[in-house]
């Protein structure tokens, strides 16, 4: 399989449905969901960067995912990112002391509230997340290696694709 052949893949199971459902969260009535649903995806795209097997991907996601944050999120914090956002609300459905969300006011994104705190508008983080994946998508298609990790965790892994009946 080449790189246009995974990325075909990518963009359908990764693209499609993952970011697909945050996009669906996102337009409904789970706008914190969204968020979630976004660091999931974070996680996802950091285990494609960084090459992970299925053994691998029960070890040192912490560093796979601020890496990844890193290169391909440079305008957020990875550790902030992770403790406060991905961990925060992912394991306990609150968040770090870093960050207050909103919706639907791109003008706050990234600016203090009165308590202190970062606050993210969740357009502007999903327009972001789909721009780290463009890069991504980007670096599979033109480094070697990037693509060689890519298959590496698509092979071990695979990804969630319609059932064929």
């Amino acid at each position: 399989m080449g790189q246009e052949e995974l990325l075909e893949i990518l963009d359908k199971s990764l693209l499609g449905w993952a970011f697909g459902d945050i996009e669906r969260a996102s337009k409904g009535q789970a706008k914190l969901g969204a968020f979630i649903l976004g660091a999931c995806f974070i996680d996802a795209m950091a285990g494609f960067y960084k090459g992970i097997d299925r053994e691998e991907s029960k070890r040192k996601s912490g560093s796979r995912f601020k890496d990844f944050v890193e290169k391909y999120l440079p305008k957020y914090e990875p550790e902030r990112l992770w403790e406060d956002l991905r961990c925060g609300l992912v394991h306990s459905y609150a968040e770090g002391g870093s960050y207050e969300f909103t919706h639907s006011k791109s003008q706050f994104h990234f600016t203090k509230s009165s308590r202190g705190k970062t606050i993210l508008n969740l357009e502007d983080f999903l327009e972001d997340l789909k721009e780290a994946y463009n890069k991504l998508r980007e670096d599979i298609l033109n480094q070697k290696g990037t693509f060689d990790k890519a298959m590496r965790r698509y092979k071990s892994m695979r990804l969630m694709a319609s059932v064929r009946v």
